[in-house]
């Protein structure tokens, strides 16, 4: 290992990405369960005990409080509450302030708690909003719903409160957070009206217990009083059975974490296996030595696996030592940051975060090993009286051109199939059964390729070769590619997972959007709606028509009308017509309004389905004029509760209907920005306006632009994760060109003395390099297209039908990353073939 420590450091560096990946993974993991610990026991703030149950009367809590070594005990309860200070106005949570300072979970940061009637503590960024200080007088408004025979209605009460103190914002939403505090008697009368039929029983009580109390004592006291339908813990117990039922969802992030890291550590295993290949095959003459000295098989294969270990072993504790420093920089960061994140900032490392990397990396290296350590006990004694020549090429065998075959094609079938099964229709079952066929097929089409990645590398790289027959270097540097085709083979099948992975991900994601957009313009004919209740202002009309992005716009003006349908008796139908601007222009597709005329009403198809309206009929509405007006029903593709009719017909049935709709389209570039634009400006004109309500957005952009940002941010994370999967697999190419140039020493200094100068011998490595690195890229970007247009196609089918699109900015991003990197990885092991005189190479033994 001494004598080849520089040839072991890729392959060291690429365990250590792998393993640092996972112990940050796992850190990540800790972090995230520490984080809903900590929330659920900052609940119940400093209490000794908790007393759980389905409904625990208050008469049970003065029990409670009158028990030995009790010192407090209130009940958790929390109601909904509506703030009102002026015109604005906010929901929050309300608790009532603790009996005990340790039972208070709310901080105060300013004033005092409520301590009388009439007194509230506020959420500090609840009062920003609301512009409320101590001393403030506002509407604490209650509601109760009370049940109807055609029904129910909700009722209101309006209770005044004075702010006494301030408390500090919530900083996580795992549950109901306080955003007010008021005293227990008010929280009372406030249950007793908006929750009469809870009779006041909360389903928590916390305990505090008198200094010095026992704690088991107590709560085995506590547990007799209550009866069996309830059950006594300490915080520390309630918090570890909350945290495991809670933590569902942050386990599904750890192991898809959990599983890029095993893609990244796979891509090792084969830089690995190809680095011990190589070594093990320029070591045939010491290995011959060692035999004819007395060394058996079983000590050979025994050394070489001891090597693995060794490297391992160094290469995981590193790996360990990067995770931990890139997840307390990463918490730092955080930490330091704006960004309203829930999360814990204290570096959590466990034991699992530790050993885990340790045996993953020690098991990957060692298994990665286990075929150069047999091909090592081969090598016959007499080979040490061999010339050291270059080790021969090596074919790939019939029986595994067969097996890749017969992959391929059974992974092509089994994809074909899926689709069939998903676009047969069905339930969900059935679906899940065609995404795990589709999966299946993707997995063994891709195994089929690596294995077959012998014959269509050296394949791709002769036809390539052809197009540079006139340059001497080029020419050498195919010869060398393709001489042996497992090593070149070995060291693309690491960069084709990583780059399949990455062109699934933005293949997948581009058609599924494609698909999404196709299904939302049929929808949602018009690409923003901007209505409000009440009237659109000018400032609103200017705020939307001057956003960048918005291309065409026209107004309409709605009134309320009343019709009368044959099954249905009398209905309400709201009814528009363009006041300004062209229809036309506006909406996606002018099936939308066809039909439109004086005498017809144009209405949307979900509403006349639930209508029951069918072309042609015919529906009297009566407005505000109280004129009757007969009209002919067209069914469209439009969306939404409101029908259009012609601007004659609106002003018979209103001659003051308001302007309360605007339609816009949107340019399809940077679509997701105008939607924000949009939104934002019209907040700010709002507010401008004196009692003006902020008008509702919906449309086709809005829905694009919510699926756009969620499939964005996944997107990159996943494409940031398999990012080190691709690192890796550069390295290999970088390891393979090194190792090349120390297996072909004497055959670069020959060329040297032939003639060739160092421009030219740096030119045949780099060519070499991006040859290697072409090839991999190439058959990932295939099978990328192939699996990600198949996976979106299974699972979205039934919604829409999915178009084969392809990326071509994301694949030319990867093509030139890989290309780059290539020419990159060949940079050193050239600077080092170029530097060594030719004689000293040649007189080398």
């Amino acid at each position: 290992m001494r004598a080849s420590a520089g040839r072991l450091v890729a392959a060291g560096i690429a365990i250590l990405l792998g393993t640092a990946f996972v112990a940050a993974s796992l850190m990540a993991g800790a972090v995230m369960e520490r984080t809903t610990y900590d929330a659920v026991t900052s609940q119940y703030a400093d209490a000794d005990l908790v007393l759980s149950g389905d409904a625990i009367t208050p008469e049970q809590v003065d029990q409670v409080r009158h028990t030995d070594q009790v010192a407090a005990a209130d009940p958790m309860t929390r109601v909904g509450g509506q703030l009102e200070a002026g015109a604005r106005t906010e929901y929050a949570s309300l608790g009532a302030t603790a009996s005990d300072e340790r039972l208070n979970s709310a901080t105060l940061t300013d004033g005092e708690l409520p301590t009388q009637t009439g007194q509230i503590a506020v959420a500090e960024g609840a009062a920003q909003r609301l512009g409320l200080s101590i001393g403030d007088e506002f509407t604490l408004v209650q509601e109760q719903w009370q049940s109807t025979d055609d029904g129910g209605t909700v009722t209101s009460e309006d209770r005044p409160v004075t702010v006494v103190g301030l408390i500090a914002s919530p900083d996580t939403y795992l549950f109901a957070p306080i955003g007010a505090l008021v005293t227990a008697d008010d929280l009372a009368e406030i249950l007793a009206y908006s929750a009469p039929e809870q009779e006041g029983a909360s389903s928590e009580v916390l305990v505090a217990l008198e200094p010095g109390a026992d704690v088991h004592a107590a709560a085995a006291e506590l547990s007799d009083l209550a009866g069996s339908g309830a059950r006594v813990e300490t915080v520390e117990e309630i918090a570890e059975h909350q945290t495991a039922d809670l933590t569902g969802s942050d386990r599904t992030m750890l192991a898809l974490l959990l599983a890029f890291a095993a893609v990244a550590l796979i891509v090792a295993a084969l830089v690995i296996a190809n680095t011990f290949q190589v070594l093990v095959a320029q070591r045939t003459r010491t290995l011959a030595l060692l035999r004819c000295v007395g060394a058996d098989r079983r000590q050979i294969h025994t050394s070489v696996l001891a090597e693995a270990a060794i490297l391992g072993a160094v290469s995981s504790l590193a790996g360990v030592g990067v995770g931990v420093g890139l997840m307390a920089v990463g918490l730092r960061v955080l930490a330091g940051s704006d960004a309203q994140i829930p999360l814990s900032t204290d570096l959590v490392i466990t034991p699992a975060a530790v050993i885990v990397p340790v045996l993953t990396g020690l098991v990957v290296t060692i298994a990665a090993a286990l075929l150069p350590a047999r091909l090592a006990t081969r090598v016959a004694p007499l080979a040490a009286l061999r010339p050291a020549d270059a080790p021969p090429t090596s074919r790939a065998s019939k029986v595994r051109v067969v097996i890749a075959a017969v992959a391929v094609v059974g992974g092509g079938a089994l994809l074909a199939l899926g689709l069939s099964l998903a676009g047969s229709g069905g339930d969900s079952d059935l679906l899940i059964v065609a995404l795990g066929v589709g999966m299946l097929g993707g997995l063994l089409s891709l195994f089929g390729l690596l294995l077959g990645c012998v014959l269509i590398v050296p394949a791709l790289i002769r036809l390539v070769g052809r197009l540079l027959q006139r340059n001497v270097p080029a020419r050498v540097a195919v010869a060398n590619a393709v001489r042996n085709p497992r090593r070149s083979a070995a060291t693309a099948s690491a960069l084709v997972i990583g780059v399949t992975l990455v062109t699934m991900m933005s293949t997948g994601a581009l058609a599924a959007g494609n698909a999404l957009s196709s299904e939302l313009d049929s929808r949602f004919p018009v690409d923003l709606e901007v209505s409000t209740a009440t009237t659109l202002g000018d400032e609103q009309v200017q705020a939307v028509t001057t956003t960048d992005g918005v291309q065409d716009t026209a107004l309409l003006a709605s009134t309320a009308t009343t019709g009368d349908l044959p099954d249905l008796g009398e209905v309400s139908q709201d009814v528009a017509a363009v006041a300004t601007g062209d229809l036309n222009q506006v909406v996606r597709s002018s099936d939308a309004t066809a039909g439109l005329a004086e005498d017809t009403i144009v209405v949307g198809h979900q509403l006349a389905e639930g209508y029951q309206l069918d072309t042609g009929d015919e529906i009297a509405l009566t407005g505000r004029s109280e004129e009757e007006v007969t009209l002919t029903v067209a069914v469209t593709s439009l969306d939404g509760t409101t029908s259009l009719v012609t601007p004659d017909v609106l002003t018979r049935l209103d001659p003051e209907a308001q302007t309360t709709i605007l339609w816009a389209r949107v340019a399809e570039e940077g679509e997701y920005d105008t939607v924000t634009a949009v939104q934002s400006s019209l907040t700010d004109a709002s507010q401008t306006l004196d009692g003006a309500d902020t008008p509702m957005v919906s449309g086709a952009a809005v829905e694009r632009a919510g699926y756009q940002q969620v499939v964005n941010t996944i997107l990159a994370v996943v494409i940031g994760l398999l990012a080190v999967s691709v690192v890796i697999a550069l390295i290999g190419v970088a390891n393979t060109l090194s190792l090349s140039v120390l297996e072909r020493r004497r055959e670069s200094a020959m060329l040297r003395a032939l003639g060739l100068t160092r421009g030219q011998l740096r030119g045949m490595l780099a060519i070499e390099g991006l040859m290697i690195a072409g090839a991999g890229a190439l058959i990932g970007i295939v099978a990328g297209l192939v699996f990600g247009w198949a996976g979106s196609a299974i699972v979205l089918t039934q919604m829409a039908e999915v178009p084969m699109v392809v990326p071509w900015r994301d694949l030319a991003l990867v093509a030139g990353v890989s290309l780059a990197a290539g020419l990159l990885a060949s940079a050193l092991p050239a600077r080092s073939a170029a530097r060594t005189p030719p004689a000293a190479a040649l007189a080398v033994d």
